[in-house]
């Protein structure tokens, strides 16, 4: 066993890529742990390496590091049950963004180490991973004799630390981070499921809608990218054009009335962005939230 041999108990997306890039980056992976048998050799034949087993005591004792990649609602479990093969100075990792360090506390009574490592990115397959993964920024959350280990894990996946300075240790933190990916992830693919209902009210196929929104959305991604937020805002309330907002309304109200709620709501938040890029006055505004809060 080296300090660089690795267990990862799960195989799913996740594990299964940042084994892959973890061996790759010249870890060893000793052992590879799912529900399965089937699970376990899949994500081993993926990877490239790694002992495919049933049994995760059996694979963390094979390794001074231990990655769990499980769903987060059986990681505290999952731990308890790996915790009988756990010696005094191994390292124990989980890759949830939503949970803090008090999850491994089985590991930590065993005299282990714990680290969170968890990428901002989404992981649609195992393929996708390993292409995404690289460049991908990543929050590290680690016990002081875990953190070099957890960050040189993240630059052999090609990843960049997260400064956050007012971070805690805590689920409060771990929550909030968490709710921010999924704004932007989770809920924009629900953004735009509600921008095509626009275009279904009038009549159009749903897949072509999409087809038909795409380069607009590629663009503003462009754009957020070439100059960032909030220069990438453009559109009525941008250019404090109330008057559209208003039409906007008056229609939702007579055709699609059960779109207007959430409509106001990204209204709202809009008015602030464009208040930020300085391209409204204090009185428009003020004008404009008080027509989207009516």
């Amino acid at each position: 066993m080296t300090p660089k041999t690795v267990a990862i108990i799960g195989a799913g997306r996740v594990g299964s890529s940042a084994g892959f890039l973890l061996n790759k980056a010249g870890y060893t992976i000793a052992a590879v742990a799912a529900r399965s048998r089937a699970s376990a050799e899949k994500a081993a034949a993926f990877i490239g390496a790694g002992e495919p087993t049933t049994d995760a005591a059996q694979a963390a004792s094979q390794a001074g590091i231990i990655l769990i990649t499980t769903p987060d609602r059986v990681i505290r479990e999952v731990c308890g049950t790996i915790s009988s093969a756990i010696k005094p100075g191994m390292i124990v990792i989980h890759m949830s963004g939503a949970h803090s360090l008090d999850l491994l506390d089985a590991a930590k009574a065993q005299g282990a180490y714990r680290a969170v490592v968890h990428p901002l990115q989404s992981l649609a397959s195992r393929e996708q991973g390993i292409r995404n993964l690289p460049g991908s920024y990543f929050r590290i959350e680690a016990d002081g004799k875990a953190l070099e280990t957890a960050r040189d894990i993240v630059k052999s996946l090609g990843g960049i630390e997260l400064a956050m300075p007012k971070w805690s240790s805590d689920e409060d933190s771990a929550a909030l981070y968490h709710a921010g990916a999924v704004a932007v992830s989770n809920y924009f693919v629900a953004l735009v499921d509600y921008g095509l209902r626009f275009y279904q009210t009038l009549g159009a196929d749903r897949k072509e809608a999409l087809k038909a929104v795409l380069p607009l959305i590629k663009g503003t991604l462009h754009n957020i990218e070439a100059v960032g937020i909030p220069d990438a805002l453009t559109g009525p309330i941008m250019r404090g054009d109330i008057d559209t907002v208003r039409q906007h309304l008056d229609a939702m109200r007579k055709k699609a009335p059960e779109l207007m709620g959430l409509y106001k709501a990204l209204a709202q938040q809009t008015v602030s962005v464009a208040s930020e890029k300085g391209s409204i006055t204090t009185d428009t505004a003020e004008e404009l939230l008080n027509l989207v809060k009516e």
